[in-house]
This record gives structure tokens, sequence and C-alpha cells, in this order.
């Protein structure tokens, strides 16, 4: 479940001939019957004659646990302006209930089918359901990472933003009345105002969100936890959008020609990680090499390197050594980055919080990287 890219939710469109209507309050208008006069007590109704007022075709909604079950009849233009009708099915990976942490897959998949066709409202065969169109897929990269490096790295972030999409950037932090904090996150752009190179992705401390927004399907599902999971676990999540944000990714060398629920069900695990990576790099700056006079001394080139960069936030032992890639004589490169590496642990060994601060940046520097964000 850790560090690979797993489908959490997306959009399935079915042609409505495909799928076989138990429930006609689904498509058509209709009027709904009170058995009892009584149940009308206090709505308003009470001067209506029954069976006067006719209801719009709805959405058919049910929430079980926290696991919330929602599909409606939606028409779709085709390019030859034609209208065709679909049934559109919101699935979600806390559908598997226990194995939510699987994430949607070709092992599991028909368990949300089975419990969508239990309702009695429809009825959809698997292969047609596999055949259905898909969209708004959720990749998402789960990880685990205390706190306080948690918070290091998204200042790593907001310390080395693309200029232009910083307006883009937004923490999630919520806290309850007596200050206890129950998310912390960060939003890239807003879901609905996504497009192919800003597109919509988020960083949420997962152990947070299940144990407040998503409580009633914790205690029924996934309750207990190792406290060593839930108070560490951490969600970035992707969205692929739609048709045109899926060419754009294949034009940027990313497998993502899924058209069908069955062609993404097929795509391999690490082309899913692949894609999901390629979120967060389009809101940070990229990272340019430092030139450097070559008539330096190496110490000197080391002090330029240290100069440019410790202005920014969160080296860890790797990056505080990173300067010796200047310099080209073997020798030398060898000797300064003993010399730095012996600088590094004497001050470490007199100031244990430096000690303490390396590694929690390495922790949050390792935690981007899994999310393909090199600063």
């Amino acid at each position: 479940m850790f560090n690979v890219g797993l489908i959490d939710s997306l959009k399935v469109r079915v042609k409505l001939e495909k799928v076989k209507i138990l429930d006609k309050r689904l498509i058509t208008d209709y009027i709904a019957y009170y058995p009892d006069i009584e149940t009308l007590d206090n709505d308003g109704n009470e001067q209506q004659k029954l069976g006067d007022n006719f209801r719009k075709a709805e959405p058919f909604t049910k929430i079980i646990n926290g696991i919330t079950y929602r599909f409606y009849i939606k028409a779709f233009i085709d390019a030859r302006k034609l209208a065709h009708e679909y049934v559109v099915f919101q699935i979600s990976a806390k559908m598997l209930k226990e194995k939510y942490f699987e994430g949607i897959s070709a092992d599991n998949y028909r368990t949300i089918i089975d419990d969508i066709n239990s309702f009695g409202v429809l009825y959809i065969s698997r292969h047609d359901f596999l055949e259905g169109l898909v969209s708004d897929i959720d990749i998402c990269i789960n990880q685990l990472i205390d706190l306080k490096s948690l918070k290091t790295a998204f200042s790593l972030i907001m310390h080395n933003p693309n200029s232009g999409k910083k307006p883009l950037l937004h923490h999630i932090s919520h806290s309850d009345s007596l200050k206890k904090t129950y998310n912390l996150g960060l939003d890239f752009n807003k879901r609905e105002k996504a497009t192919n190179t800003t597109p919509y992705c988020k960083i949420y401390h997962k152990g947070f969100e299940l144990l407040s927004k998503s409580i009633a399907f914790y205690k029924a599902y996934l309750e207990p936890m190792k406290a060593s999971v839930i108070d560490n676990l951490v969600r970035y999540e992707f969205t692929i959008k739609a048709h045109k944000h899926k060419e754009f990714l294949c034009k940027q060398g990313f497998k993502a020609d899924f058209k069908t629920f069955y062609d993404l069900l097929k795509a391999r695990q690490d082309d899913l990680t692949k894609i999901a990576k390629s979120g967060i790099p389009h809101y940070i700056e990229s990272k340019v090499k430092s030139k450097v006079n070559a008539e330096l001394s190496p110490m000197d080139v080391a002090m330029q390197f240290y100069i440019e960069n410790l202005i920014k936030l969160g080296f860890d032992q790797e990056k505080l050594l990173g300067f010796t890639y200047l310099i080209d004589c073997p020798v030398s490169r060898s000797r300064t980055k003993s010399k730095a590496k012996k600088l590094i642990d004497d001050l470490t060994n007199r100031d244990k919080n430096l000690t303490i601060q390396i590694q929690n940046n390495e922790r949050s520097n390792k935690f981007l990287q899994n999310l393909g964000v090199n600063l």
C-alpha cells in the first residue's frame, strides 16, 4: 500500500441501453405515494392532494458506513452533435471496505459491481461495466512520514514554487475547538479549475482524515490500525481529468491511453505511479545547476554553493555534499567531500538538534522524491 500508485476513485459511464433499470425513478418523473397521511405531518404539504406532485427523475445516492454510492443519468454529445444517454457511476476504493488500501484493481473490482447491483435500482453486467468509459480518475500514493517532517516537506515546496503558479497552492489546515489538528495538507489548484499543465493534486494526512471526516468508515472496516501507521499515514492524490488530459499525458511519454474501465485495470502499477508523480513538478521551479568560475579553489566552490543554496530550507546530508559534483578533479573532489563530511559530523556531534534536523530533512526529501519532486 505504500509508495506505489493505486486507483482510488473515478467515474465510469455506460450507455443507458446496456443497463437494466429496475427502479424507474432513476430515469422518469414520478409521483410519490404516501401510504399513511401522517408521513406528511409538518412538511407543509398537508393541504395538497396525494398524487398531484410530480418529482423529477433523480440520482441514486446512498451512504452506508461512510461509503457514498452514487449513480445517475446524463446525456453526452458526440462529435456529430448527437446526444447519447449514459448511466454515470461514481466509484471509489472505499467500496472495497476492508480492502480499501489495495486500491481498485482487476482482482477486486467485482465487489463494487456486486454492491451496486445489490441495491435493486439497476442491474449491470461485469462485461458492460468493464467497457464503460472512464474520467476523473484519482491515483493515490500512500506514505508514512512523521508530522514534523511532513510540515518541512510543505515548507520546501512553498519555498520553491513556480512563481506563476504559486497562487494555486493552498494549505489545508483544520482544527477542532480544542485546537486539535484533524487534517493537514496542501492543495495544488482546484479540481474544477484543473488544466493539463495545472492538474489537480493534493497531499493530506490520511490518518487525521480517517479519524475525523471518515470516522464511520474507519470504525466499520479498518479499526484498529497500528498507531505507527495511522499517526503517520499521508496520502497524495493526482487527478486525470478527462480525455484531453489523457492525450496530454501520452504526449509527455506516460502510458495513459486508457479509454475504458478495462483499459485502466490493465495499467501497470509502475505506470500509474509515474503518472501520479508527474503532477507536482508542474508547480515547482525547475532545478538549474550552478555555473561557477573554473579558476576557483574547491573550497571556494563549496562556499559559493552553500551561499546560494543554504538560503533555501531543508538540506539533508546528501544535499549538503551536493556541491562536489562541481569539482572536476577526482582527487580534489574526494578530499573536499571528506573534509565537508568531517565538518558536518563535528557540528552534529556538538549540537544534537542539528542531527535531528538533518534526519528530519532526509525524511522530508525522501517523501517528496517519492512524489516526483527533487529539490
